[in-house]
């Protein structure tokens, strides 16, 4: 079975980059500044700085800037991963969440705007290339009240700063199958939702602050993955074998998730979305087509039934037993009861999934999995949700009908969409992207 487009530690290094900014500007700061004491520069050490070239590809032999001739390197898929934040009053944060500002909606302003610098970047950075964007996708996210607990952050919020201050977390990625990076995509994004913001509330707070506008994650061509969690976590060790203290708190860096033992891409979506039928359909397809295919469902409830009732291992765990085996010689089956809070992760199920080539999963719409936004409409009915918010970095396609990808197209999603009812399309884009 041919490996999936991005290595697992791949994967794991974009998730990494995606919570990055989980860790403040002070404890960023640390990681950047602390250096092994004078003469201890170890191999280590070099290896967490960022390599150095002896030439600007932008100047050439005479001085002058030029746009770098790409005309002979390999095109591949390239991804970049920015972030900024503006910092304001928060009663100015209040007034965008309220809805309250004289220009309108701010935030849908700002992703709008993320989206459309993306796509015009070399019209004003002079030496980029154009690009034909495939992926351009603007998540902001409202900073949280100063100490407040990282369990009491509310959904779809950043966590709390160090310094107290308040504002919105921007966070933009960029995609493209080229011959040259999208980095400077993904910066200007972040920069233009800022700006945005800025100027939409320039009216009540002119003491707004843009800051940290950096790039966390870059992979595709020939330098290959830059992930900026990793470095920051290169840094402290290195630093701490060297026996050095670092000079102010130490760097919180958001663990990297541990990936599945083989690829896993996720349908997800909201309830009565067609997930299941969906599903269904694209098992039964990819095991016509010679793969040996694994599922895995999330169940939202607090409880479910896997064994037939009556049938002994049933009267076992009605007995009392916490964790029930089943062996045949054709299958095996095992349960356990958990407490609420000690939840199975599904990266550790599916480390147990060694003898598939592809394991399908339903639901985890929050777990940084490759994923497939399933939506009959653009609205979910219970929550009264757009369907489009669930579309992220990982996202390969859209699979709706043709109203809900029109607002896609009209919305300035890149992202692929698919006809729901067309399993072998998105059968083809899934082997395609193992492949």
């Amino acid at each position: 079975m041919a490996k999936s487009r991005y290595a697992d530690a791949t994967k794991a290094a974009r998730r990494a980059a995606m919570s990055a900014h989980k860790a403040t500007a002070a404890a960023s700061d640390a990681a950047a500044g602390a250096q092994p004491s004078a003469g201890a520069a170890t191999e280590p050490a070099r290896a967490a700085r960022d390599a150095r070239r002896d030439e600007l590809t932008h100047v050439d032999a005479k001085g002058e800037v030029r746009m770098v001739d790409v005309s002979d390197k390999a095109e591949t898929h390239r991804i970049a991963i920015a972030e900024g934040t503006i910092l304001m009053h928060p009663e100015t944060q209040a007034m965008v969440l309220q809805d309250r500002a004289k220009k309108g909606d701010v935030l849908a302003c700002a992703r709008v705007a993320g989206i459309m610098a993306i796509k015009r970047t070399s019209d004003i950075i002079p030496m980029c290339h154009p690009l034909l964007i495939t992926k351009s996708k603007c998540d902001i996210a409202p900073i949280a009240p100063a100490g407040t607990p990282a369990e009491n952050v509310p959904e779809g919020w950043a966590p709390a700063r160090v310094d107290g201050q308040v504002g919105f977390h921007v966070l933009v990625t960029a995609g493209v199958t080229g011959k040259t990076g999208i980095e400077m995509e993904a910066l200007t994004g972040a920069s233009a939702a800022c700006l945005t913001i800025y100027d939409m509330c320039k009216a009540v707070d002119r003491g707004m602050e843009i800051v940290d506008v950096r790039l966390l994650h870059k992979e595709g061509g020939r330098s290959g993955v830059w992930d900026r969690a990793e470095r920051q976590a290169a840094a402290v060790e290195a630093v701490a074998a060297d026996g050095a203290t670092l000079a102010s708190a130490p760097v919180a860096v958001a663990p990297a998730a541990p990936a599945p033992a083989v690829p896993a891409i996720a349908f997800i979506g909201y309830q009565n979305s067609g997930k299941t039928t969906l599903v269904e359909k694209v098992i039964a397809e990819l095991t016509r087509r010679g793969l040996r295919v694994g599922s895995l469902k999330h169940h939202g409830h607090h409880g479910f039934d896997i064994d037939v009732p009556a049938k002994d291992t049933w009267r076992h765990h009605q007995a009392g037993s916490k964790h029930v085996g089943l062996i045949c010689a054709t299958r095996w089956a095992e349960y356990a009861d958990t407490r609420e809070e000690d939840e199975m992760s599904a990266r550790e199920l599916l480390s147990r999934y060694n003898d598939v080539d592809v394991v399908i999963i339903e639901g985890y719409k929050t777990e940084g999995f490759d994923n497939i936004v399933v939506a009959r409409s653009g609205v979910d009915r219970l929550r009264g949700k757009s369907s489009l918010d669930l579309v992220d970095g990982h996202t390969l396609a859209l699979a709706c009908n043709e109203a809900l990808a029109r607002q896609a197209f009209d919305a300035g999603f890149a992202t692929r969409a698919i006809n729901i009812n067309d399993a072998r399309a998105i059968c083809d884009l899934i082997q395609d992207h193992l492949a």
